[in-house]
């Protein structure tokens, strides 16, 4: 009898498996649309005055400081929201993802703020589509990414606190050929990150199947790391090529 069941039961997975991821970048191109009219407007009409120059507020914006209390920030309200996502309400996930949304939207303004805005679109769409390739590969995959995903971590995590001493202590901060070397090295782990990322969002679908309010929470918050990854792959090729 398992026999007959088990074809019928794997096509029902797998749509439920693509409505799901399908809702999971629905929420993700919303919570991106939402970042870039918060970056516009704060890139535009609160970061700097009707001069072109850096307001009181878009100084104290790119202090050193602001960078790692907004890294500290995001590990805590990720550490905290998916820790508590199945005794959370759906609603509140969903302001979670909206508020993050938000905050980067200030964060994309600082760093495009004052980059031509060609050159902005263009790295743009390198992002888009290094995440496009990168999530399909990690969706389509049928190696196990958990064995190489610990190393990217760990390689992404030293990338960052390097950027972060280095804007405490420029001295420290790499230019030229190194810094596009040490970029290229925190681009090829955030990619991988992200494939990994998608796939272990397969996973957590798997264990969700039913719970659709759980899945449908899952996706929000999965919408939110994948924003984020999108928002570091964009970083780090506005570092690499904005100056050329």
């Amino acid at each position: 009898m398992n026999d007959f069941r088990t074809p019928a039961l794997s096509a029902e997975m797998d749509l439920g498996l693509r409505n799901f991821m399908l809702g999971t970048y629905k929420y993700m191109m919303m919570a991106m649309a939402l970042a870039a009219v918060v970056a516009y407007g704060f890139g535009n009409y609160v970061i700097k005055t009707p001069a072109g120059q850096l307001s009181g507020f878009g100084q104290l914006l790119i202090q050193p400081g602001t960078a790692l209390l907004l890294t500290i920030g995001i590990m805590v309200a990720f550490g905290g929201v998916g820790t508590k996502l199945h005794s959370m309400s759906l609603q509140a996930v969903k302001v979670f993802l909206f508020s993050f949304a938000a905050v980067m939207g200030v964060w994309l303004s600082i760093i495009a703020g004052f980059v031509n805005p060609m050159i902005s679109v263009k790295i743009f769409l390198m992002a888009t589509s290094a995440f496009g390739a990168v999530s399909l590969f990690g969706y389509t995959t049928k190696k196990n990414l958990n064995a190489i995903a610990g190393f990217l971590i760990m390689v992404f995590v030293g990338f960052v606190v390097m950027k972060l001493l280095g804007m405490f202590f420029p001295s420290l901060a790499l230019a030229g050929t190194a810094g596009f070397i040490f970029n290229l090295v925190g681009l090829v782990a955030i990619c991988g990150i992200t494939a990994w990322e998608t796939q272990n969002l397969k996973r957590m679908y798997y264990g969700t199947v039913h719970d659709g309010e759980l899945a449908e929470k899952v996706s929000v918050y999965g919408a939110a790391s994948l924003l984020l990854s999108f928002i570091n792959i964009f970083s780090i090729l506005m570092s690499m090529f904005s100056d050329n």
